[in-house]
């Protein structure tokens, strides 16, 4: 059985034609509409359209939090223009009724519990560090939602509880890879503009001092949301994604965070163990279509 599956993002509209064993018989991607809803159906439709005689139906994973209890777009991510919509209906207006929805992070989770990193694990957990912070926790072989959805959205979680103004002193904010390059910069006396992940692990992994003092910095911040994570559901695992995660030097240093937590805790906690998302860039597409296999068995 073939399946076409979504991944939108921000910029890009990533697809593949997908098979029960998880290949990729084909892939492309297009840009993402900025401008309006109808402009992202045409997209989606069009691409439909090429392969709708040779599938059984659509998986799609969608930045954003679709409200359960409503079916609309109560948080649009990226896309404003979704605010509101019931985006699975209109969607379906133009392809199939064929057609799950889930939000990214969500799939990522349900690809890690299903194939990846958590598999097996009775209690997990995903953090994607991108230009906020996903997540997902899992329970079993399931992604907790919540009653509306709301589950494991990480990016609210607050780091100073008593400022509670708008997005102030929240883990996106804090946390996010671009506030990596932004406090690389401040420390090596340079503008963020002039600097990307990839120059900020240069600079890391030839011990550049500045940049690593900055990264320390950054993952004792990060360590405390992992650690507010265990605190709330105690999983087995945590699987870190994102871009970033793919460097070594960062989980490395995320534990050397996590390290200075737990020796200064008075009793002994029970350390959750830091792991890689197994599939990275793959994760949302593969997680999209494990939703639509949980959906339509």
């Amino acid at each position: 059985m073939n399946y076409l599956v979504f991944d939108v993002g921000g910029s890009a509209i990533k697809y593949s034609l997908m098979n029960d064993s998880l290949e990729m018989i084909e892939k492309g991607s297009e840009k993402t509409p900025k401008d309006s809803l109808e402009n992202f159906k045409k997209v989606i439709k069009s691409i439909y359209e090429k392969y709708k005689d040779n599938i059984d139906g659509i998986a799609m994973s969608l930045p954003g939090l679709i409200n359960r209890k409503t079916n609309k777009m109560q948080i649009p991510g990226a896309l404003e223009y979704n605010f509101g919509v019931d985006i699975l209906s209109e969607l379906k207006s133009v392809t199939t009724d064929r057609f799950t929805i889930e939000n990214d992070a969500k799939c990522a989770a349900l690809c890690e519990v299903t194939y990846g990193s958590l598999k097996g694990t009775s209690v997990g957990a995903v953090c994607i560090i991108g230009t906020g912070i996903g997540g997902g926790v899992t329970i079993g072989d399931n992604v907790l939602t919540g009653s509306n959805g709301f589950a494991g959205e990480f990016s609210y979680f607050s780091t100073n509880w008593r400022d509670y103004e708008g997005f102030n002193s929240k883990w996106a904010v804090e946390n996010s890879s671009f506030t990596l390059i932004s406090m690389v910069a401040k420390e090596k006396g340079l503008e963020a503009k002039e600097l990307d992940g990839i120059k900020v692990f240069e600079f890391c992994n030839n011990g550049d001092e500045a940049a690593l003092k900055a990264l320390s910095e950054y993952c004792d911040i990060l360590a405390m949301g992992l650690w507010n994570i265990q605190a709330t559901v105690d999983p087995e695992k945590i699987a870190i994604g994102g871009g970033i995660s793919r460097q070594p030097i960062l989980m490395e240093y995320i534990n050397k965070s996590l390290d200075k937590v737990y020796s200064k805790m008075p009793i002994p906690i029970p350390r959750v163990q830091i792991v890689n998302c197994k599939f990275f860039n793959d994760s949302n597409l593969i997680g999209a279509l494990a939703n639509y296999k949980k959906v339509y068995k």
